[in-house]
Order: C-alpha cells, then structure tokens, then sequence
C-alpha cells in the first residue's frame, strides 16, 4: 500500500522572507535580484501564520473539497486515494485568494510533465489571470519530471518576486511588472503531450507572513468616461459582440464568446488557458445559446 508522505510538525516548510533572501544569496550572482525588506517591513511581516492546508485525508473514493478548490471539470477528475493522496486529471486552482505580501506556499507532487517547475506548482493573480513579468531560471532550473516519486515545489512570494524551489533547491524566479494584489495557486498539469495527464498531490500548505492586503472585489479597469452633454439622449443597449474564444487571452465577466458553435458568456474574470476551453469550465462559462 502506498504511504502518504505528509511531513511532520517538525519539518520547516515556512520560510521567513529573511531566509528567503539569505537562500538566494546563496546561489551565485543571485543576491542583487532578491529583495530584502526594510526593517520596518521585516517587523510587520516577521510571523508566520498558517492560512490554507489540505493534506487529503478523506476516505478511498472521496471527492475533493470543493470548498478549498476549483477544479476545470467534472469533479470525477479528481479523487482521494484513501492514502493520503489526490489523484488528479484536471487543472486545480485555490478557491482563496492570498492578499499578504510575503507568503510561502509548498506540495508534494508526483507528475510526468515538461520541465519548468511553474508547470507543476503556479500562481495566478486573484483574478485567474497570467501575472506579466520576466522569468529567470535559476540553477538549471532544476526540476525532475520523470514522475517516479514525489518531489516537493515551494513559492516564496513578496513585492519584488515570486521563486520557485524543488526539493530544497531555487529553481526559478519570475519579476513581476507589478506586485499582484493577490494570488491564487495552480496545479495546472502541463505534460509533454506524450504521457499521460495525472498527478498525484500530497499535500498542499500555505503560511503568511504580516496581515493581509485589501483584496479588491473587481479586477482594476479605467474610469468611466462622462458625457459632456448635460441632457444625454436615450440610445437602445447592443449586446457585446461574441468572439472565438482563445488561450492566453484576458476576459471579463459578461464577454460573449463563441467555441463548437455554441455562445457561452464569461462569469468570472480571468486570463484562458489551453486546457480552459468553455465546456470544460463551467464555474468560468455559462452556455446561452
């Protein structure tokens, strides 16, 4: 039978921002590109707090726990094993959004994918969308892909970068343009086409450092623009024109598009991934006609 590999209470998954910075010194030529918080930020952001766990104890044959994830599809794309373990089809996202500024998040996986260690254990920012900047590999960016065990992928996030680390080691660091006012964590199940898409997840915690930031209940748009006339005329509302739906593109809520020849309107904003297409994410579209 398999054992689930959950840590201890005694293992040090958190990492204080400090650690954070004194790990990337570690690693050469690093240390300029990590932030170290100034004394009054280190003081605020200096406790840890337990914000989100799921080590998927239930029962062999139990769903997931919808309240803590969204899952693209049926919820029979994803079951626990009984072990300690979820067996996973589909991509998986936090329900929560983290709005602190410093946090550390970890799993334990095992997956055959390709290589990159945001493939397995992401971010997006609190609106489901891609969060721009500029992707640094750090040491190789050591990332097994083999899928014959499970290896554990942390992110440690603050305002000036988000890194990646497996098994202890920095893999991989993105600069954001703009610190995200929130983020959201994927198991986003990227493979190389040829093996099949399953993962199986350990565990998945989160720890905060500081309070958390004002989450915004809308992603930021621009201000509507004022009419200069001071008796405006009445003019009949035309519905939002239906494009083909795409990857990688940034919907809103309300956008009409169009896939298999069916019309489907967007519910909640965020930016499409390969695997979001209408029919299969139904907490993201709803069909109209």
């Amino acid at each position: 039978m398999h054992q689930a590999r959950h840590r201890t209470g005694g293992s040090k998954w958190s990492i204080r921002p400090r650690s954070l910075a004194a790990l990337a010194v570690a690693t050469a030529g690093l240390a300029a590109s990590i932030w170290l918080p100034g004394r009054n930020d280190a003081a605020s952001a200096s406790v840890s707090h337990p914000a989100f766990a799921d080590d998927f104890a239930g029962t062999r044959g139990s769903a997931l726990d919808l309240a803590k994830w969204s899952l693209d599809g049926d919820p029979g794309n994803s079951v626990q094993d009984g072990d300690g373990d979820l067996v996973v089809t589909r991509l998986l996202r936090t329900r929560q959004a983290f709005g602190q500024k410093y946090g550390h998040a970890e799993a334990r996986i095992e997956a055959s994918r390709e290589t990159g260690a945001w493939r397995a254990f992401s971010v997006l920012d609190r609106y489901g969308r891609l969060i721009p900047g500029r992707l640094q590999t750090l040491r190789g960016g050591i990332d097994p892909t083999d899928g014959d065990g499970f290896h554990t992928y942390a992110i440690d996030w603050s305002p000036k970068a988000i890194v990646w680390s497996v098994d202890g080691h920095p893999s991989l660091r993105l600069l954001p343009d703009n610190a995200p006012d929130g983020i959201v964590l994927v198991l986003n199940l990227a493979t190389d086409g040829a093996d099949p898409v399953r993962m199986i997840v350990d565990f998945v915690h989160v720890s905060v450092f500081g309070r958390p930031g004002r989450l915004p209940s809308e992603p930021p748009s621009e201000s509507p623009s004022v009419s200069p006339s001071p008796t405006p005329t009445p003019s009949r509302t035309t519905a939002p024109a239906a494009a083909p739906w795409k990857p990688f593109t940034d919907y809103k809520a309300g956008d009409l598009v169009t896939f298999g020849g069916s019309t489907y309107k967007v519910k909640e904003a965020h930016t499409s991934l390969p695997d979001w297409k209408p029919p299969a994410v139904p907490n993201l579209f709803q069909k109209v006609s």
